[in-house]
């Protein structure tokens, strides 16, 4: 037995939470699924509570937890005490059936090769030969092609019966692959061949019951979606620590940048009976005091003020706190304001992108600036401290006013509203299916120089906080997101030289990954500069792409 006193934060790896389910040996199908980082951020994930509590509501199936041990852990399992393990029953991974990974992250690879290691499981798929493991959430697969035996590309929910009904009729690992590989959304690297001729990509079934192209799967109906009503509540803090309640999915608005907008298409809405019973099972079930109405774009629920009326006097009763981190800044203004003033705790998130109009109207971002300095006051007016902001930068068509025009803002804002402001400023990616992803990525010099003149515009003020991105993090996670199957080989051999939580920045070693593209012969300027059509995840048909294409 291993004593958890003797390792930091040891909530992390006891288990037994409020609403987390022990099957022990009753299942006959074991499932472990797991969030590359650490619990504090992994529990924070609403996917991966959706996948716990449906997996288990089949009685032969039991499906656990694991999460990126922290690195005490991490040391002595290493020393070879013991393999890493689920929470549920401290099972040792390599037992189970499947391992199913969230690989929504690019800069979690490294994390997930080093959870396979630690759990007694070969890394690379042409060595294992029962655990299937299997990558979920991600949007370009290639890039772990050698590592990954099955991916999902799509909502799970709605294959969940079909993938429990493959697992049931079959019993070898290959068996299993050959079925779900004849199904949408399930994707068997090995089962195609990929080259690269004259500048294009080139994608070939070896298996001949395998799907090309391969359809991401989207939830056709979200009311009758499974969600989980018993919220499993952690023993200690973390990062966001609210129930979340999924009110849409999706985004309606059309943005050019965003990524979202394609892989979630299409917009789909939960029903205003379905959102308040919810409301009130999980409070039952939790006791949790903050909730969230979780959506890409909140207030475009068409019911959006139906629903916090309907709550509010649940909310009230029971001192509950409730967060909308994405409305429009004209509802907060507009038809919301009376009723966001009756709520406490309310907290507001605007991602603005731009702070100039014109470069703001490029991106297709819709958004009233004089509105939002409206709003701004009145929710200082509703007891809110600070409001959080997001900015981008990178774009080719921005000038270095649009740069400084991002500190004058902040200062502008701060000094109208008597908010505290907490601003993250991001670098633009042109990342899988977003309607640029054929831009290339701007050069890192220009991208240095843009940083620089955006840090010098930023007023000194004690609440006035920003975030900005880490450039050659950014860079790496844009090379990750766009590469290849070759990029493998780079993932593999920057975790044989210590890569691990790469997306602190604390722990990020840009030359680890630079030697490693290096050794591998690979240019990862090539991934960055790219100006085509066709791309390593060209395979892939979305549902927009799937629907456009039948209109």
């Amino acid at each position: 037995m291993i004593d958890f006193k003797n390792f930091k934060r040891p909530q992390r790896y006891i288990g037994n939470e409020w609403n987390a389910i022990v099957k022990r040996k009753k299942a006959k199908l074991r499932i472990c699924i797991c969030y590359p980082d650490i619990y504090e951020i992994g529990m924070s994930n609403l996917g991966i509570k959706i996948i716990y509590s449906l997996l288990n509501k089949y009685p032969h199936v039991a499906c656990e937890r694991v999460f990126m041990p922290a690195d005490d852990m991490a040391e002595f399992i290493s020393q070879g005490r013991k393999k890493l393990f689920s929470l549920e029953t401290k099972t040792p991974l390599n037992e189970f059936d499947v391992l199913g990974i969230h690989l929504g992250y690019e800069l979690n690879f490294t994390n997930f090769l080093n959870i396979l290691e630690l759990g007694g499981i070969p890394l690379k798929a042409s060595d294992r030969k029962k655990t299937i493991v299997m990558g979920g959430g991600i949007v370009n697969p290639e890039p772990l092609a050698e590592f990954v035996d099955l991916f999902f590309l799509g909502e799970f929910e709605e294959a969940a019966d079909e993938f429990i009904g493959v697992l049931k009729k079959y019993r070898t690992k290959e068996e299993r692959l050959a079925a779900l590989a004849q199904l949408d959304g399930f994707y068997v690297p090995k089962f195609y061949e990929v080259s690269f001729l004259n500048n294009t990509y080139h994608f070939e079934k070896k298996y001949a019951q395998a799907q090309l192209p391969i359809k991401r799967v989207y939830v056709k109906d979200l009311n009758n979606s499974h969600y989980p009503q018993k919220w499993l509540t952690p023993h200690t803090q973390i990062v966001h620590d609210r129930a979340q309640i999924e009110i849409a999915r999706g985004c309606p608005n059309q943005c050019n940048f965003c990524q979202a907008k394609a892989v979630y298409f299409p917009y789909r809405e939960k029903k205003l009976a379905s959102i308040t019973q919810l409301i009130t099972k999980i409070y039952e079930t939790s006791g949790y005091e903050n909730f969230s109405l979780l959506s890409l774009s909140a207030s475009d629920h068409s019911e959006i003020a139906e629903i916090i009326d309907s709550s509010y006097d649940f909310f009230k009763s029971k001192r509950i706190g409730l967060s909308l981190p994405s409305l429009r800044i004209d509802d907060v203004v507009g038809r919301l304001y009376s009723k966001l003033l009756l709520l406490k705790k309310t907290s507001l998130t605007v991602a603005v992108e731009a702070a100039n109009d014109p470069l703001r109207r490029s991106l297709n971002k819709k958004i009233d600036i004089k509105k939002l300095f409206e709003a701004a006051k009145i929710i200082k007016n509703l007891g809110v401290r600070y409001m959080k902001i997001y900015f981008m930068f990178g774009f080719s068509q921005e000038s270095e006013e649009d740069l400084s025009a991002i500190g004058q803002f902040l200062n502008a804002l701060n000094k109208s509203s008597g908010l505290a402001l907490k601003a993250s400023i991001n670098i633009f990616i042109p990342k899988p299916f977003s309607c640029w992803q054929n831009f290339p990525m701007e050069e890192e010099k220009i991208l240095e120089n843009k940083r620089k003149i955006i840090l010098s515009y930023i007023p000194r003020r004690r609440n006035i906080k920003i975030s900005l991105a880490f450039l050659k993090k950014s860079i790496l996670e844009a090379v990750i997101s766009r590469a290849d199957r070759k990029f493998s080989s780079v993932i593999y051999r920057a975790y044989t030289k210590g890569a691990k939580f790469d997306g602190y920045r604390e722990n990020f070693s840009w030359n680890i990954w630079e030697d490693s593209m290096k050794e591998e012969g690979i240019d990862y300027r090539f991934y960055l500069d790219a100006r085509t059509d066709n791309f390593p995840w060209s395979f892939i048909e979305t549902a927009n792409m799937h629907m456009s294409s039948n209109s």
